[in-house]
């Protein structure tokens, strides 16, 4: 699915939906389900695909042109155009401010960020240029959208100056939106206790056009239990069943880790359900924990029971901004 950027509008279906470009206060914390914040300008048409990305320390998006690399594999892509914002909860810091080796690529050495320099301000609020060694075709604007809270846009691999691109980027940045996003699917009977913590929807690229996805947990510290689910459109050859549910193919697994030993994203204890071919689409289902017993209260049936209190919408206009029911 591609979008069309113009040179002086907004990203189609992503049309500003904050007042300013500032607000009085970052939030404490964000809310997944809300696009705090959206593109007002965009400076090239060549971009096909965008994503936004929400939990309670980050609200993340940006648009990027996808250019397949079929000589890496059918997912591989090449460093191209793209434009992203990341905005940060109140009081927390920004990654141009932890060092290279946590928050740059891979092969980054120990170290720090080029020299901070001096931008114009944003609106009126001050700003810094940051530059990442090695790589000269990317450069950051960090400001204050608010007085207890950071922004950064990063621009890379753009055609014209990624300075003044930047800097119109974050002029024109909306915040401070209400808007809800929207999901390509409702989950109903979950139990009491699980609440939202991030939550990501990718249109264009790969693996396939769009994909959401909705993570809840019982707790902000990773010590309860955790529930993901992720539903985009099924792709040729991507299916490997070794059980059905409902009649539907899937595969399953149930994974518990020994002594302490951890299975997945630091739990002991793991369920993992993808059921295929579901009106076309390829749902997803995680469920962890530090023990069986934590998951209990989706029933004994764990992620099959969330499947089956799960609708998915195959029609974008059917996408629904009310994920639990």
């Amino acid at each position: 699915m591609g979008l069309a950027v113009g040179v002086t509008h907004a990203v189609p279906g992503d049309a500003p939906t904050g007042s300013a470009a500032s607000v009085a206060s970052a939030p404490v914390r964000f809310d997944p389900l809300v696009r705090f914040a959206s593109f007002g300008w965009l400076p090239e048409d060549r971009m096909n695909s965008r994503f936004t990305t929400v939990h309670d320390v980050g609200f993340s998006t940006g648009v990027w042109e996808y250019v397949p690399d079929p000589s890496k594999g059918p997912f591989a892509s090449l460093p191209a155009a793209s434009v992203g914002v990341t905005l940060y909860s109140a009081g927390h810091t920004p990654e141009t401010e932890l060092p290279l080796e946590v928050w740059g690529p891979p092969d980054s050495p120990p170290g720090s960020h080029a020299p901070v320099t001096t931008a114009p301000p944003v609106n009126g609020a001050p700003a810094y240029w940051v530059t990442v060694p090695g790589e000269p075709e990317k450069i950051i604007l960090k400001w204050r959208y608010a007085p207890n809270g950071w922004a950064e846009v990063t621009v890379s691999r753009l055609n014209g100056d990624l300075h003044r691109i930047a800097h119109r980027v974050a002029r024109e940045l909306r915040v401070g939106g209400t808007e809800r996003l929207r999901f390509p699917f409702h989950l109903t009977g979950l139990p009491t206790g699980l609440r939202p913590v991030m939550s990501t929807i990718r249109e264009g690229g790969l693996p396939g056009p769009w994909e959401g996805e909705l993570l809840l947990a019982t707790s902000r510290d990773n010590r309860g239990m955790n529930l993901g689910v992720s539903v985009q459109p099924m792709t040729p050859g991507d299916r490997h069943p070794n059980t059905t549910v409902d009649g539907y193919q899937a595969n399953r697994e149930i994974v518990v880790g020994d002594d302490g030993q951890t299975v997945v994203s630091g739990a002991q204890y793991a369920d993992l359900l993808t059921v295929y071919d579901v009106s076309g689409l390829q749902t997803g289902i995680r469920v962890d924990a530090q023990s069986a017993a934590e998951v209990a209260p989706l029933g004994p049936d764990g992620s099959v029971s969330v499947f089956r209190g799960m609708t998915v919408h195959p029609d974008r206009a059917d996408w629904t901004d009310r994920p639990l029911r």
